[in-house]
């Protein structure tokens, strides 16, 4: 990795790691369906190793995101341009598949209350996996701030307190939580049913370590990869694959929380290593995963309806969550038509504007971007 990226520049790496993390978060949403096994079957034992196996994802997610930010500094006086950028590259597709999703609890699902429906939009839950774009959001507005911290601290040498205070507030929070939770969080009279658990669920603390990872890792881009280098594969790999068996045990969400943030990073790290490999020999599996990397802010969007559309069509030639081949089945299955989706979404009018799709340069091909690069 290069501490600094060319003007258009693009890591081709970084894209491959997203298409690894969204196939683990698919995995994770498919599994669920194993919830519905009432009797013994070694189903739900496989789909939640591997939902512990995907863990990484979304922190991985969060790691991508302050490492890209972090290695284009801000412009002197350029707060409000990289805001209205980096908004708008969250916002409208966020607000478009909110309301395909508000119409779908509508029409399908028959829930008929407008208020939630309208707190939503707020709460960042039209579907439980959007609470990742609140939290996203909140890193932006806060990423100036973030980096002007860590360029004081580093000129003094002293990077290391920006992960040391973002851990000291990750390990804080989550024994708020833990606390709160026993205290009856939503026993407060809030205007919304869950509201207290719905806020907590996207508020930044929670995450705001793995985007300080990616921006330090940015800013000493050698220190990693010289950690990279001291580590083999192999060793690195029988830790990820036995780490997620803990994972299951861990009952708290406190201690969950703290094993997960070392889990994450080794399985990022090796994440890593199979991007790198894929990127130096090009070829189908390349394409496979630059695809899904490219289409994956997309595909986080949107999988959920997909995978709501193949498990209907499975039950309806005689497969359910009792059967094995249905898990297979249904990833593929909504995977592909999360794809296809997002493909005749970008050739409508305005299409790339909502569905967070990238082109194969990196950039969002949206109205907004479209302006931009005729300004500049």
């Amino acid at each position: 990795m290069s501490a600094e990226l060319p003007p258009r520049g693009r890591i081709k790496e970084l894209d491959l790691m997203r298409g690894f993390a969204i196939l683990g978060i698919v995995a994770i949403h498919a599994g669920s369906f194993s919830e519905a096994i009432s009797g013994p079957s070694w189903i739900p034992g496989v789909t939640d190793y591997i939902a512990h196996l995907a863990d990484f994802g979304v922190p991985l997610f969060f790691m991508i995101s302050g490492f890209l930010l972090a290695a284009r500094p801000i412009s002197p006086g350029g707060t409000w341009g990289f805001y209205r950028r980096r908004l708008m590259t969250v916002v409208p597709p966020y607000l478009f598949f909110s309301t395909i999703y508000a119409g779908y609890n509508y029409w399908v699902l028959g829930r008929t209350d407008l208020v939630q429906a309208a707190w939503s939009y707020l709460l960042f839950d039209s579907v439980g996996v959007f609470w990742f774009l609140g939290a996203m959001v909140q890193m932006y507005l806060l990423f100036p701030f973030l980096s002007a911290w860590l360029d004081r601290l580093a000129a003094k040498g002293r990077s290391w307190m920006f992960l040391a205070a973002a851990a000291a507030l990750y390990i804080a929070w989550y024994a708020f939580l833990e606390g709160a939770v026993a205290g009856g969080i939503d026993s407060l009279g809030l205007p919304v049913v869950d509201m207290g658990e719905r806020l907590s669920g996207f508020l930044f603390p929670g995450y705001l370590i793995f985007f300080a990872l990616g921006m330090h890792i940015s800013r000493t881009p050698s220190t990693f990869l010289r950690g990279l280098a001291e580590t083999g594969p192999v060793p690195v790999t029988a830790l990820v694959l036995v780490v997620p068996i803990g994972l299951q045990m861990i009952e708290s969400e406190f201690w969950w929380a703290m094993a997960v943030v070392p889990y994450s990073v080794l399985a990022s790290s090796l994440v890593y290593r199979a991007s790198a490999r894929l990127v130096s020999r090009p070829g189908r599996a390349f394409s496979v995963m630059d695809l899904l990397g490219r289409y994956s802010f997309g595909i986080y969007m949107v999988h959920i309806l997909a995978l709501a559309f193949a498990s209907n069509r499975l039950w309806a030639i005689g497969l359910d969550a009792e059967d094995a081949v249905f898990y297979v089945l249904l990833y593929i299955i909504a995977i592909v038509v999360s794809v296809l989706s997002l493909f005749v979404l970008n050739l409508l009018p305005y299409g790339p504007m909502f569905s967070g799709v990238r082109g194969r340069d990196g950039k969002r091909r949206g109205l907004l971007a479209q302006r931009t690069e005729a300004q500049g």
